[in-house]
């Protein structure tokens, strides 16, 4: 279960704060005497930096809460600490905020008895929210006092809810509560076996911790776990219940996931979906930016420059973990997880970018992809339309060599014909995807070889592609640039039905040959040549009369090969002529 391997790396490669305990900005210190009374004013904290704005990052008590009143130990915002309510606030609850606040210290002193708490009891027994104006720094409005901001407090010189004072007691109080344990506690669940530890024990009612950092989720976080609608429930039960889980592994797997989402070295955002990756043990391997932002020479190490064999042992052997998910309102949403190794992974990755090679528009080896500039080829907006399915796909193709299935390849053709036109990612999708599903051996198409070993339809595909492409060029050298070429017009029923495309076009292309062979001899030439060698592929000079997803796919890489081999002869030509035009103007020189 990949919540258990979460647990595991909070486990293991964590250093945790004290159960139930998180990080929260405070921005205000209530410094106190241990009698109870005021140092001085309130003691302000950040608020001179965008970042820093809500105050400074404590490791405090924490509990997460939605709707319902459920105060946090010591260090709160100030409806709950001060009683002191927001403009569009209800007094009532405000208060009962407060005193819930107040009652939860009590019970700790209690528990503890800690003279720094009873400090606190005192000053809250006599505090009145009318003292604030007089309690604020000196230059502070009274009016720009937010009372969403948190407070905690400093007594005799120690900030009690902060986990680097290592107060054990209030931190056994603490855990021993929000687990369920505690006399009167409203996190108590139910006795069951947990699914991430296997160990009988109580499991909450919700998760303590909620997830942070997916795109569109609530700000306050989504719950990975929950169950709120009869629809979802289970024998009954319901929220967390359905899935029993103990309120510390919760706690650890939803710490060690917020971890790895917080990291840029172990996670990846691409459109509304997150993806998160770690290993057993922490390695020196960046297998995240392959993915991410692939340089030439990262991928040329990986294809040449593998672990060595002392290596192996120590590294390849270890586990790797991949999980995707993204938030739907409240919730959490696991797309897909993935358990392998650090070998496979390497291995797989070695033959992605292997697979992903092909020639780019100029008919040069291109440049490695990432996985969104792949997942984008199949949108006409991406940063609109992008769905967590395609990049899923791709990365679990990519770390675990998957087959990518026929309804991807259905998306690329679609766009190619909305396009007219197929990209250098689209082609490079296509061609992984082919060679994914074994149907035709690929290797040869990453270079300009315009006459693959291909068989049957295939070739036939192929080779209609490159038709297309000579007609265009042909078109073009007679006509120069127009408003819509026969490509804008045709490629659709081209790639789908070539019998039917192909006999208008046959005709039409001997009227642009006739203006060529008067005008411009030398290319007629050479475009005659080029257009008997594509002919000569079909039987007869017979052209299929339909072709399939598969095949109009193949149908594309011929045009984007055809196309790409005569952009290259171009540049060549060019480069020749600038080439002797600037050996003649040297030797024309004094």
């Amino acid at each position: 279960m990949i919540l258990t391997k979460l647990k595991d790396f909070a486990d293991e490669q964590m250093t945790l704060p004290p159960a139930m305990y998180a990080e929260l900005k405070i921005r205000y210190l209530i410094d106190l005497n241990l009698d109870g009374t005021l140092k001085g004013n309130f003691v302000p904290l950040g608020g001179d930096t965008k970042a820093n704005k809500r105050g400074n990052p404590f490791i405090v008590p924490f509990v997460g809460r939605t709707v319902g009143i459920k105060p946090k130990l010591l260090a709160d915002s100030a409806e709950y600490v001060l009683g002191i309510p927001r403009p569009d606030s209800k007094l009532d609850r405000v208060a009962d905020c407060h005193q819930q606040f107040k009652d939860l210290i009590q019970k700790c002193w209690e528990a503890t008895q800690d003279p720094k708490l009873q400090a606190i009891q005192i000053f809250l027994n006599g505090w009145q929210p009318e003292k604030l104006a007089d309690c604020l720094p000196s230059g502070f409005k009274i009016d720009k006092f937010d009372a969403s901001d948190n407070i905690t407090f400093q007594v005799d010189g120690v900030i009690i809810a902060d986990a680097r004072s290592s107060n054990h007691q209030i931190e056994q109080f603490w855990a021993k509560l929000t687990s369920g344990e505690g006399e009167d506690s409203k996190e108590s669940g139910a006795m069951a076996t947990c699914l991430i530890t296997g160990e009988e024990g109580l499991v909450v009612q919700r998760m303590p911790l909620l997830i942070k950092g997916l795109i569109g989720g609530q700000p306050s976080g989504t719950a990975l776990v929950s169950a709120n609608s009869d629809p979802f429930t289970s024998y009954g039960l319901k929220n967390s219940l359905t899935s029993p889980i103990s309120r510390s592994a919760a706690e650890k797997f939803a710490k060690a996931l917020n971890h790895l989402l917080a990291d840029n070295r172990h996670r990846i955002y691409i459109g509304s979906t997150a993806y998160v990756f770690w290993t057993k043990e922490e390695i020196d391997s960046d297998f995240i930016n392959l993915l991410k932002d692939p340089t030439i020479e990262e991928v040329k190490n990986l294809l040449e420059s593998p672990l060595s064999a002392s290596q192996m042992y120590g590294v390849k052997s270890q586990d790797f973990y991949a999980l995707s998910l993204s938030a739907s309102m409240a919730r959490s949403v696991i797309r897909d997880w993935l358990e392998t190794s650090i070998s496979n992974v390497e291995g797989h990755l070695r033959e992605w970018f292997t697979n992903q090679r092909i020639v780019n528009n100029d008919g040069v080896i291109g440049k490695p992809m990432n996985i969104y500039a792949l997942a984008a080829s199949v949108y006409r907006d991406a940063n609109k339309e992008m769905q967590s399915t395609v990049p899923t796909a791709l990365i679990r193709h990519a770390l675990h060599g998957s087959r990518l299935s026929d309804d991807l390849l259905i998306k690329l053709v679609n766009r190619n014909r909305a396009e007219q036109d197929i990209t250098y990612p689209r082609a490079a999708f296509i061609k992984i995807i082919l060679i994914s599903q074994g149907k035709i051996a690929m290797s040869e198409m990453e270079s300009l070889n315009l006459n693959p070993q291909l068989e049957g339809q295939e070739k036939a595909a192929y080779h209609c592609g490159r038709l297309l492409a000579e007609l265009e060029a042909i078109q073009r050298s007679a006509l120069g640039n127009i408003n819509a070429s026969l490509v804008d017009r045709y490629y659709g029923a081209a790639s789908s039905t070539p019998a039917k495309a192909f006999s208008p076009l046959m005709r039409g292309v001997q009227t642009h040959l006739g203006k060529l062979r008067k005008n411009s001899p030398g290319i007629n030439k050479l475009r005659e040549e080029q257009l008997e060698e594509i002919m000569s592929h079909f039987t007869d000079g017979k052209f299929p009369n339909t072709l399939n997803i598969g095949h109009q796919a193949i149908f594309a890489l011929g045009y984007y090969h055809q196309r790409a081999a005569n952009r290259a002869a171009m540049n060549a030509a060019k480069a020749a002529k600038d080439a002797k035009t600037n050996s003649q103007v040297l030797n024309q020189s004094p």
